[in-house]
């Protein structure tokens, strides 16, 4: 096996920093499998403050930017 393909399936932020792979676009609605990435915060956390910044800074704008940037959805 040499590796290379004429088509290949996987989740966006997969393909999108390939080099030389071209992106067709997204499956469609009904066949889709989306990945939802989720923070927390747990009650008995030492630094609430600091970890609610990181938390807030990951949902905002300028992290949206990036995440679009590599193949991902920000959340709405």
């Amino acid at each position: 096996m040499t590796g290379e393909a004429e088509l290949g399936v996987h989740q966006i932020s997969e393909i999108v920093p390939v080099k030389g792979a071209a992106l067709v676009g997204p499956l469609p609605k009904e066949i889709q499998n989306l990945t939802t990435y989720a923070a927390g915060l747990s009650a008995s956390s030492e630094n609430k403050d600091a970890s609610q910044k990181l938390i807030k800074m990951f949902s905002g704008p300028e992290a949206a930017a990036v995440l679009k940037s590599k193949g991902m959805e920000p959340a709405t």
